[in-house]
Formats: structure tokens, sequence, C-alpha cells
């Protein structure tokens, strides 16, 4: 018997990411001189980066590289949610220096598969797009138009959040949602990330509109 979506993150939050055997190798925690060498290593960590993203829903990291906003909060979530450091393996005893991290950062956005938050403030960290900002604003698009939404004022919070997230089930040690419309792929989304969504990519594509107060702040959003 398959498993529903809801079923299939709530196991994926009862494990840890399986790091592969590579996040064990030592030389991987320091820059190597050789250039093809540290090309190949660039890039295990940024595949490693990724799916480590994807695996805890992680849409935004520090600087540092530490999750920043994870969708895996409430409503869906184990008691307490630890999720594993990224640059170090204290099995180990090795971490990646700030300078690495830096490196590493630089060429994910290099590959479209990161972006600062805010350009002129790089210290404030990233957005991670194990899913596409296209992907995102379809998903989006999608729920409001099967939903029948379209042309509807929506806030944020509906957005994100959705109407019957206030429902709750106790299983175990996890609460589980049991009403509400809104898909597990949006539930928890980073207000940022998806105002940034609904700028760069719906507006664009003449499939949505801001609505702004007198005090210049988000209204609402209406998906044409």
């Amino acid at each position: 018997m398959s498993t529903s979506p809801q079923q299939q993150q709530q196991q994926q939050q009862q494990q840890h990411f399986e790091f592969p055997k590579i996040h064990s190798f030592p030389p991987l925690y320091t820059k190597q001189p050789n250039q093809t060498v540290q090309q190949q290593q660039i890039d295990s960590w940024c595949n490693i980066l990724l799916q480590y993203c994807q695996f805890y829903k992680i849409t935004s990291l520090t600087i540092e590289g530490e999750p920043k906003h994870t969708q895996l909060q409430q409503p869906l979530t184990v008691k307490k949610l630890e999720i594993p450091p990224l640059f170090s393996n204290s099995s180990i005893n090795r971490h990646v220096n700030s300078e690495f991290k830096s490196v590493i950062i630089t060429h994910l956005i290099h590959l479209k598969k990161a972006e600062y938050i805010n350009h002129k403030r790089p210290e404030l960290g990233i957005f991670v797009y194990w899913r596409s900002i296209v992907d995102w604003g379809n998903l989006l698009y999608e729920y409001v138009v099967n939903t029948g939404q379209q042309g509807t004022v929506l806030t944020l919070y509906e957005l994100t959040k959705g109407a019957g997230d206030d429902e709750y089930e106790n299983e175990g040690d996890v609460e589980q949602v049991v009403s509400g419309g809104l898909p597990l792929e949006l539930r928890n989304l980073d207000e940022e990330l998806l105002v940034k969504v609904i700028k760069e990519y719906l507006i664009k594509q003449g499939k949505a509109q801001l609505l702004m107060t007198d005090s210049n702040e988000i209204g609402g959003v209406k998906i044409v």
C-alpha cells in the first residue's frame, strides 16, 4: 500500500539525513590546492548542501551555512526537530572554515542554485533553490487555480499556513494536520521567499498582483 504525502513527510521527519560517505572523508573539509581536485570538492559540497536542504525543507541558510528557515516547523513536527550541522562532522573532528564556506556558497550562487537574500547585505544569508523560483511559482499558481481562488485577495499567511492549520491530531510524537487545503509543499514557506516568487515570476508572467497598504506593506496577493 502506498503512503500518503503526509505519511511520507512524517517519515522524513522521523529520520536524519543520511550524509554521503564522502562527508566522513577528512580532506573534504580543507580547500585543496590542486584546482581540479578543488573543483570536484566544491561540486561535492554543493550537491550535499542541496540534498541536505531538500531533505530538511530548508529554504534559506545563514552565510555560515546554518539553517535559517525550514518548512519543517509547526504544524508538522516531531517533538523537537534537531538538524545536524552541514559543514562539520564531530565523528572525525573536522569542520569547514569560513573562507572555504564562502567559496562553496559563491559557487552555488554561480550555479543559480542559491541567491543572496539581500544583494546589498550578503551577511543576511542566502535562499537555497533545491526547488527553483519558477517551480515554486507554478506550485502556488496551480494551488490557487485548482481551489477556485483566482481573483480572490489572499494574505501571505493564508498562502503559507492555510485556513485549516489550527486543527491537529496527536499521533505518537507527531502532530498531524487533519484539515486544511494548503499543499504540503507550500506549508510554512518562508514569506520572504514567497514574495520573491510572486514578484520575480508570477507578476512578470502576468499571473499575480500585490496589493499594498497605505504604509507600503503587502496587504494581500491576487492570483489572476
